[in-house]
């Protein structure tokens, strides 16, 4: 009787364990949990995280982004089966923009540790080998004044064996008004230097020019004054002689 009770318990122990691993591989084959939003950690029970370099990064195809417009990041190194990755605010476990025009084999999570609701996280759909993965990111407008951002991801080559807090370059933020007021800023300056420049040499050239016509004008005057004086004393000899002969 005993005996039929030990094994009744053991079959019952084994039961739960293949339970356990079912329901923690049938998370994995569908995607990451809601449950490891922030934490990235999958739910594979009785594995954990690889401590050695990951063979796994993450290429962005811009070093800043702009609120309103989307850029792609790329899972690049060896096959692997599933993945969670993010884009935030650096320093903080918070999640920004949104994922979008998913690849087969992914699909989205609207994860709660994130600036707004939507598919702010993107994640594998099914086991399926996956290499060089691309996905599309958004940025959008409503998101704006977020500052420098980053990816991080969990990426497992297969379910016991996966690395976590795998980052990208960080992505400073860049807007278009800030565009526009430099390039402006830029054409005011050379505008004023232009007309500073014309300015300057416009009172320049007139009194260089203009020292030359004071020069020429007084010259004729001065010649007129002396025929004037030239002729008085021409005029006054003949009295003067004629009161000497007087």
């Amino acid at each position: 009787m005993s005996w039929e009770l030990g094994t009744a318990s053991g079959l019952l122990l084994a039961l739960v364990v293949v339970a356990s691993l079912l329901s923690g591989g049938e998370a994995y084959g569908t995607g990451a949990p809601l449950s490891a939003c922030t934490s990235q950690q999958p739910g594979h029970y009785g594995f954990t995280a690889q401590t050695s370099a990951s063979p796994y990064s993450l290429t962005v195809s811009s070093s800043e982004y702009t609120p309103g417009q989307t850029l792609t990041v790329q899972i690049t190194g060896a096959d692997f089966q599933g993945f969670l990755i993010q884009a935030r605010k650096v320093g903080t476990t918070t999640a920004v923009g949104f994922f979008t025009s998913l690849p087969s084999g992914t699909k989205s999570n609207n994860c709660d540790n994130a600036v707004a609701s939507g598919d702010n996280t993107a994640t594998h759909s099914s086991t399926a080998a996956k290499r060089d993965l691309t996905l599309t990111w958004s940025a959008p407008e409503n998101q704006a004044g977020q500052g420098t951002i980053e990816f991080v991801a969990t990426v497992a080559q297969q379910k016991a064996t996966y690395w976590m807090g795998i980052t990208s370059a960080q992505l400073s933020e860049a807007t278009s008004g800030d565009t526009t007021t430099h390039a402006q800023g830029t054409t005011r300056t050379q505008a004023d230097q232009t007309t500073g420049g014309a300015t300057g040499a416009t009172p320049t050239g007139s009194s260089q020019t203009g020292s030359p016509m004071t020069t020429e004008s007084s010259t004729p005057g001065s010649g007129a004054t002396m025929a004037t004086t030239f002729n008085l004393l021409l005029l006054a000899i003949p009295a003067f002689l004629a009161k000497l002969l007087m």
